[in-house]
């Protein structure tokens, strides 16, 4: 297949591909490529791919396995893997998430095994905003003083679905509310606050934000104080760069070290104001 280009973005973060054709044949050297880039660069933006959701799902097997989401009553019709991220309403009800991410996570961190990667095929978007905010979780934990990093060395932090900010879902900063069906797999999870990266090593922090509850061996009060000087500490600007999507863009980031969070939008009016992006999650770090 032709050679494709890999550079870094405008701002430095993460790597963008240009000229390559998922929707034709790609080898196994060129999929084991595109893996150690991911790895290295936190975030990779494949630009111009116009594939059907099940080519989609093909890509995203050679990441992880899929995962699907929660959210069982918005997942993708044909391809129950896929959630749609979506500004579109329909008989008064958004075809995907909506104001359900505008707020710091890291994806999955409410389930017993996280997702190491998302990746989002964005099929239609708008003229302004929609942007996706990232913080580099390596760049935050590297930045602690000593006192700090003994202090969380060990320490392992308690999930469950939600945004503990906003717990009473006052908010667009809110996540997406629960069926009731949904709502019986909700259960604690637990996960270490330092977090090795499975492939490349590096210690990040992870999971302070959102979905953490507590701490492990502390207080509530402490322990709750501690996550969120934590996470005002990871969302300091000179951790956090903005992606703009572009029709066709495939994204793909690192969950053990990026959090994000979503900009918030206005409900799509018309051409020039529509998101729409298929979104699939996948667990574990393939050989």
């Amino acid at each position: 297949m032709p050679e494709y280009k890999v550079n870094a973005l405008e701002e430095g973060f993460g790597a963008e591909v240009t000229g390559l054709d998922l929707s034709a044949e790609v080898d196994a050297a060129t999929v084991a490529r595109l893996r150690r880039q991911f790895h290295d660069s936190q975030l990779m933006v494949i630009r111009d791919q116009h594939i059907t959701p099940q080519r989609f799902l093909w890509f995203a097997r050679h990441f992880g396995e899929p995962q699907p989401h929660i959210l069982a009553h918005l997942r993708h019709k044909e391809v129950p893997e896929i959630l749609p991220l979506s500004n579109i309403f329909e008989d008064g009800k958004p075809i995907g998430v909506f104001d359900g991410a505008a707020f710091w996570h890291q994806d999955m961190a409410y389930e017993d095994v996280a997702s190491n990667a998302t990746i989002v095929h964005a099929l239609e978007v708008p003229v302004e905003g929609g942007e996706t905010l990232f913080a580099d979780m390596w760049a935050a934990y590297d930045a602690l003083d000593e006192t700090t990093l003994e202090r969380i060395a060990g320490l392992v932090a308690r999930h469950r679905y939600g945004n503990r900010s906003d717990e009473q879902y006052e908010t667009r900063a809110k996540a997406m509310e629960l069926t009731e069906d949904e709502q019986q797999d909700v259960h604690d999870v637990y996960h270490p606050i330092v977090l090795p990266h499975p492939v490349t090593e590096r210690p990040a922090l992870y999971g302070v934000t959102s979905t953490s509850r507590g701490i492990v061996s502390m207080d509530d009060a402490p322990g709750l104080a501690l996550l969120d000087e934590l996470a005002a500490h990871a969302a300091q600007d000179r951790f956090v760069h903005t992606h703009r999507y572009q029709a066709g863009d495939i994204v793909l980031w690192d969950n053990f070290s990026l959090m994000h969070k979503a900009t918030l939008i206005d409900r799509a009016r018309g051409p020039g104001t529509r998101r729409y992006l298929h979104r699939i999650s996948t667990k574990t770090v393939p050989n």
